[in-house]
């Protein structure tokens, strides 16, 4: 046992989710740091008005139902960046993709901040939905974050904290099992609301990181608007 297992709280419904995230504003100015964090040069987009937990986040069971409408978000990125002549690269932003291990009540919730892509996430989902009885399930790190995932006792511990300042900001155990569960049932999930995306919008932003995506081949509907 690792001498941080002792502070781990006990989390009894926790769940693996994936989610699409949204941006209420189109930038379109340079790409200076100061221009971006002034926010200047922006235009709305309308944000899916169907009901979610989170204003800017479209977990996979909440798109599953509303196909459509959070297409037409994108649609609307899609429209805003012919409009301004920016590049996928300048907007790859818009169409990034957040995993999560939370409670009901988000009092317990794991972020994983460097993870953008469905690939990204494929590994540790999988991992997750078979893990091992004991031993590492996951480890990263990446600029002042790290997150360690062990299988113990039929708990899986987590720790995600800040190694550079030594600070802990997310310690717990978690039922295996139900966690098994949710993890191969949220990737599943994503991978159908990704497919449906894309044959909408001709093209898969979502699951790989790429130099360039062509949505030439796409007409914009009327309605598709800010």
């Amino acid at each position: 046992m690792k001498d941080w297992y002792d502070s781990a709280s006990f989390v009894e419904d926790a769940s693996v989710e994936v989610g699409f995230l949204l941006h209420p504003d189109f930038y379109y100015g340079p790409d200076r740091h100061t221009d971006i964090a002034e926010q200047k040069h922006v235009e709305p987009i309308c944000l899916p008005t169907f009901g979610r937990t989170h204003e800017r986040l479209v977990t996979t069971q909440e798109a599953e139902d509303h196909i459509g409408e959070l297409s037409q978000y994108y649609l609307n990125v899609v429209r805003l960046s012919r409009k301004h002549g920016k590049s996928f690269q300048q907007v790859r932003q818009y169409f990034w993709l957040r995993l999560f291990i939370c409670d009901p009540s988000w009092k317990f919730s794991v972020s994983f901040p460097w993870y953008d892509t469905l690939s990204e996430m494929d590994g540790l989902l999988s991992v997750l939905a078979n893990p091992p009885s004991n031993g590492e399930v996951h480890w990263d790190r990446d600029q002042g974050w790290e997150l360690e995932m062990d299988a113990h006792d039929g708990m899986l511990y987590v720790r995600e904290w800040d190694p550079d300042y030594e600070e802990t900001h997310v310690v717990g155990r978690l039922p295996l099992l139900s966690l098994a569960s949710s993890s191969k049932a949220a990737l599943e999930r994503a991978r159908r609301v990704i497919a449906a995306l894309a044959t909408i919008l001709t093209e898969d932003a979502w699951t790989t990181h790429k130099e360039a995506v062509d949505f030439g081949k796409l007409t914009l509907p009327v309605q598709a608007k800010t």
